[in-house]
């Protein structure tokens, strides 16, 4: 048995704790979403680390939280789950098969990770749902009722959601992008080639990437260069992630679709990796605004490599001095979303 209490039944949890408030963290897309799914995979973990720590939630601390997930997924600590193979989807059958297990599951509050065109479901209680890049394109409609809250990486998303969607925006959080906390217990081995790393989301990049390869292998003819989906779940995984970084002298993350949380490239930008970011990143252009780090700056100004390194301090300065390379910063921001949606989790 995975860790954790298995709870085969929604309606039992219910017997189990009728009164008692309850928030279930949906932590499936950590195993389903490769990139983007980290960020439901790390804030659990960060939750579970800050217990007992400022940035520690209540709902973590009185043990009132419970964990969707997958058989046999890991996270920190021994949170009571409730455990289902089914993967999250847009289907009328997975909407229905989500109304009802939050209809019966016992829960107050629930929390949830979903791509943008998979979160039209409206639940009955009180949900955030953290909003992810679509898997597809934009959705035509959002539901508003109003104990649907909303997280987003940025202002520009956050204003989308209001003017596409006729969302409050009262309705909707930002949480800012950060690391997660292995990176503070690893550090990089010694380089064993030079390498140029290029992350890539979206397939009609091709003749942008294109581009930009010959202008890679033009200014920097010595390495090699690698590129990388960002949905290949098996060089993304901590160990396999490190060991990239680990050869990597620049990198390029061109991922530019709405809601695209930037994790890997502040990871790559914490490790002082000089880190190309598209223009078109919300989260990333909000946090380094002018930045000469910006693709347009790069393929324009011809920097060298050691001037793009100078570039990287300030950039790691900036998000430095706004907290989000601390270890716990997600958790924090969430404690702090969580309290404003559900001000109490008292008796």
């Amino acid at each position: 048995m995975p860790r954790g209490v298995e709870f085969r039944s929604a309606k039992w949890l219910n017997i189990f704790m009728p009164h008692t408030p309850r928030l279930c963290i949906d932590g499936r897309t950590a195993l389903e979403l490769p990139q983007t799914g980290i960020i439901a995979q790390e804030l659990i973990d960060q939750l579970v680390a800050a217990n007992g720590e400022e940035e520690a939630s209540d709902w973590i601390q009185k043990h009132r939280t419970v964990l969707l997930s997958h058989p046999g997924q890991v996270f920190s600590g021994q949170l009571r789950r409730y455990e289902t193979k089914r993967k999250v989807g847009n289907s009328p059958l997975y909407w229905l098969w989500e109304k009802e297990f939050v209809k019966t599951a016992g829960i107050s509050f629930f929390h949830r990770f979903r791509a943008i065109d998979q979160i039209n479901v409206a639940c009955s209680i009180s949900t955030l749902t953290t909003v992810l890049p679509p898997e597809k394109k934009l959705p035509f409609f959002l539901t508003r009722r109003p104990n649907q809250y909303f997280c987003v990486p940025s202002v520009q998303d956050l204003e989308l959601l209001h003017s596409k969607y006729q969302i409050s925006k009262d309705r909707i959080f930002i949480a800012k992008p950060s690391v997660r906390r292995f990176v503070h217990f690893q550090e990089l081995k010694a380089p064993e080639k030079e390498m140029a790393l290029v992350l890539v989301g979206e397939k009609e990049n091709g003749l942008q990437l294109q581009k930009l390869l010959s202008v890679i292998k033009s200014r920097f003819p010595r390495m090699e260069t690698k590129v990388i989906n960002i949905k290949t779940k098996e060089q993304l995984s901590p160990q396999a992630w490190l060991s990239l970084l680990s050869n990597t002298q620049i990198c390029f993350y061109l991922c530019s679709k709405p809601f695209d949380w930037g994790t890997l490239a502040m990871e790559s930008l914490y490790y002082q990796i000089p880190t190309i970011f598209s223009e078109n990143n919300r989260s990333l252009g909000e946090l380094l605004p002018q930045s000469k780090l910006s693709l347009p700056y790069f393929l324009i100004e011809q920097k060298d490599l050691s001037t793009l390194k100078l570039e990287t301090e300030k950039a790691v300065k900036l998000i430095s001095e706004a907290g989000l390379f601390e270890p716990l910063s997600m958790a924090g921001q969430y404690r702090e979303i969580y309290q404003q949606i559900v001000p109490s989790t008292a008796n």
